[in-house]
């Protein structure tokens, strides 16, 4: 298991509600998909429950993620073209 803070992500969205992270999600990304939570994002799983957003814009992912003790943010992996095929082939496009 990998934690966040060892991959490069950047905060889009801090502070947000799950209606705030959606919506940001879906505004700036061209495709979005919603996986279950215990979904692995370059090894870091993503708590939720059954549906978290993760939209790819370009090689990008932007996804919701919630910190413990912080909250919900909204982040992006740049150059994330293995983990945009990967949503892609697991048929969870929205």
């Amino acid at each position: 298991m990998t934690c966040i803070s060892e991959i490069p992500y950047e905060i889009l969205l801090k502070d947000a509600t799950p209606v705030q992270c959606e919506a940001y999600i879906r505004k700036h990304c061209d495709e979005v998909f919603h996986v279950p939570g215990g979904y692995r994002l370059r090894g870091v799983f993503l708590r939720g429950g059954k549906s978290i957003p993760i939209g790819s814009s370009g090689s990008d992912i932007l996804f919701q993620f919630v910190k413990p003790c912080t909250g919900l943010f909204v982040l992006k992996l740049s150059d994330a073209h293995d983990e945009i095929e990967k949503l892609r082939s697991s048929e969870l496009k929205n």
